[in-house]
Formats: C-alpha cells, structure tokens, sequence
C-alpha cells in the first residue's frame, strides 16, 4: 500500500530538519519508511517542496554497475541539483557545511536548449542536440540517513539521492567526443585513489543523459536550458576529509578540482 500524504509529509519533514542543521539521523521510521520507488519519489518531491530552493539541474545515480550492486538497483534514479549547492571549479567547499561526505567522478551535461515534455520518446540525437558542453565534475555526496550506504535504497533516493554539491569543471563540446572511452582518475592529494572511464556510465554517458531526458519527459517538466546534469559516477566512490585536495581528470575534458576546508 503507498504511503499515505501524512506519511509523506513526516518523512520530508525529518529528511528536511537533518539536512537543515546539517547532521544525520540512524533512519526514517517504520510507518513512514518508502517501500518502492514511488514512495521514494513521492518523498523526495514533498522535501523539495518544503525547501523551496531552486533548482538547477539533475543528476543521476546508479549508473555504476558497482554502485547498483551496492544499493541493491537494477537502473539509475534521478535527484535534483540545487543552485545553492552547484559550484564552479577550483572551489572551496567547508567540511563543516555537510554530513560525512564522500565523492564522485561525474560527466556533466550543459544544457543549450530545452527538452521538453512530449508525448515521443527523445532519441540521442535529440538529446545530444541539446548539449552546450560535456564537463567535468565532482559531485559530492553527503546524505543524511547515517551510514547511508547500508540504509535501504528507497530511504537513500527519499533523501534527494544523498544529495550534496556539485563542482563544475573544464568542458567542450559534446561534437567528436568518445565518451565512453574517456578515463577518469581521482587524485587525492597528489595519489590516485580512483580510476574508471566514461563506459562505466551506462556504457556511455550520453545514454545516461537520454535516459534522464526522457524520464524527466515522461514526468512532465522536461530539461530546461541552463541547467547542468550530472549522470553518475565513473568511478567508485570515494571518502574525503577536511584538508583533503581532489582533483579529477577527465580525459579530453580537462579537471575538476575540490579543496575540503
């Protein structure tokens, strides 16, 4: 049975407090728990209501074979990036401002036009039509349920899909690009502690991206110009703390580049 609408507004409510004072909380409660996907959404679109911020974007997760198998999924899902939390690299950003915080090594998609809703099914070359630029990024990934990783999926995409910045780094067009054999590595502190390529997104990433596109179709709001989507990580994820100094290198891209202060 779905969760009811009070229901839904409690588990916002607490989702919504925990990431206001910025700490975690071990769970949501039993008779508020999501227990499908619908139930997770339906949460996630009451916490965003309640917060009012403005959007500016999408991101999707569970596009790593390694991350589905960690959270138990057979597909992505998709969150929304928020304006007050996207940001331009080198950039800066306080331990303090976040839960524990682990990263990720994202392919960011700029968007030159919008994609509407419509009743057909975007193709990739529709999708691809509407790219500015393929960027670099490191999304930050802070969620609010502790120990999220060992919470069940559906807890974890409620929670805006443990949600935390965005940083934005070197771009170019999307024309003549191999995504899919682009490497990715993370240096932490001049050592490389992470490596994939742009086939671990989905196989590529502009599939990702025409994924999102159409479902963001199919719920009726579309893509809008101006915003940025970011489709998954690349690699597997990775902790970091105060001092650390990340940079991730994307192959024919160019870098994102975080300091944790």
């Amino acid at each position: 049975m779905p969760l009811s609408p009070v229901a839904i507004d409690r588990a916002a409510a607490l989702l919504e407090r925990a990431r206001l004072e910025v700490t975690t909380i071990p769970g949501l409660p039993e008779d508020v728990r999501p227990q499908d996907l619908a139930d997770a959404y339906a949460i996630c679109e009451r916490l965003h209501e309640r917060l009012g911020w403005e959007v500016a974007g999408w991101y999707l997760g569970a596009t790593n074979v390694a991350i589905q198998e960690l959270l138990g999924l057979d597909g992505p899902y998709m969150a929304r990036v928020y304006e007050r939390l996207r940001f331009t690299s080198p950039a800066g950003l306080r331990a303090g401002d976040f839960p524990p915080m682990v990263i990720e090594c994202e392919f960011t998609f700029a968007l030159a036009e919008d994609l509407p809703a419509r009743e057909a099914p975007y193709t990739r070359e529709e999708a691809a039509a509407a790219v500015k630029q393929v960027h670099a990024g490191i999304e930050v990934v802070a969620g609010h349920l502790a120990d999220w990783v060992r919470q069940d999926v559906w807890s974890v995409i409620a929670d805006n899909g443990t949600d935390g910045a965005l940083v934005i780094g070197d771009g170019r067009p999307l024309q003549g690009l191999d995504l899919p054999a682009v490497a990715v590595t993370l240096r932490r502190n001049g050592e490389v502690v992470r490596e994939g390529s742009g086939a671990d997104v989905l196989g590529d990433p502009l599939d990702a991206f025409c994924w999102l596109a159409n479902a963001r179709r199919a719920a009726g709001d579309g893509l809008r110009a101006g915003m940025t989507c970011n489709t998954g990580t690349a690699t597997a994820i990775c902790p970091v703390e105060r001092g650390d100094h990340l940079v991730a290198t994307f192959g024919g891209l160019g870098d994102a580049v975080l300091t944790v202060i």
